[in-house]
C-alpha cells in the first residue's frame, strides 16, 4: 500500500486532499455557515475577486464533495498522466474559474438575474476535465448513474451536456436543486478550448 507520501506525488491526489481538508475544517469551524470563500454574484456586496478560486474547493454536502472527488480521482489520474502536473493544474483551476465566471455572465446578461445566493463547488472543473477526457479517451465506455449502459464517452458528454442546457433553460434538473448547470457547461467549454490548444503545443 503506497505511503501519504507517495499518494501526494500525484496533483489530482493533491487537490482532493486540500479539497476535503477545507470541507472538514468547514463543516468543523462554521457549521455549514457562510464562510466568505463562495462565490458571489459580482453585485454583491460579499463578492470578491479571489473567491472564483476559492469556490471550487468548497462544497454544500459531503455527497457533493464525494461525486466531484470521486470525478477527479478517476478523470485527473488519466490526464495528469499525459499532461503532466503543472499543465494538469493549470488546467483544473481554468476550468473551475471560468465556469464561474460563464455562469455569472449567463445569469446576468442572459436571464437578466444575479444569483441570490453563492456557487459552491469543483463541478465546474470536473465538467472541464469531462470534456478533456472525451477528447483524448473517446471510445472509453462510461455508464450513466441511471442508465445503466456503457456508453463511449465522445456521446456520453454531448448527452450529459444537453441535459444540463435543458435543465439550464426549462429550470427543471433531474439532479436536484440549487444546481449551476452553466458553471458545467462553461467548464465543459472552457475543458475543449485548453484541451485542443494542450494538443497543438
Amino acid at each position: 500500500m503506497p505511503s501519504f507520501k507517495e499518494l501526494m506525488r500525484s496533483t489530482t491526489n493533491k487537490l482532493i486532499f486540500i479539497t476535503v481538508l477545507i470541507h472538514v475544517l468547514d463543516q468543523a469551524l462554521l457549521a455549514g455557515a457562510n464562510s466568505g470563500l463562495e462565490l458571489y454574484s459580482w453585485h454583491s456586496s460579499a463578492y470578491r475577486p479571489w473567491q472564483f478560486v476559492s469556490y471550487i474547493f468548497l462544497h454544500g454536502d459531503w455527497m457533493h464533495l464525494f461525486f466531484n472527488m470521486f470525478g477527479l480521482w478517476w478523470l485527473g489520474n488519466a490526464l495528469e498522466q499525459g499532461w503532466g502536473e503543472v499543465k494538469f493544474l493549470l488546467f483544473y483551476l481554468l476550468c473551475g474559474i471560468f465556469a464561474g465566471v460563464i455562469s455569472q455572465l449567463v445569469d446576468n446578461y442572459v436571464f437578466n438575474q444575479a444569483l441570490a445566493g453563492a456557487t459552491v463547488g469543483a463541478s465546474g472543473a470536473i465538467y472541464g476535465l469531462l470534456a478533456a477526457f472525451a477528447l483524448t479517451h473517446p471510445n472509453f465506455k462510461v455508464v450513466f448513474i441511471f442508465l445503466p449502459i456503457p456508453v463511449a464517452a465522445k456521446y456520453f458528454v454531448p448527452i450529459l451536456l444537453i441535459i444540463d442546457l435543458l435543465s439550464g433553460v426549462t429550470g427543471f434538473s433531474i439532479f436536484g436543486n440549487n444546481i449551476a448547470h452553466f458553471a458545467h457547461i462553461g467548464g465543459a467549454i472552457v475543458g475543449l478550448v485548453l484541451t485542443l490548444a494542450y494538443k497543438r503545443v
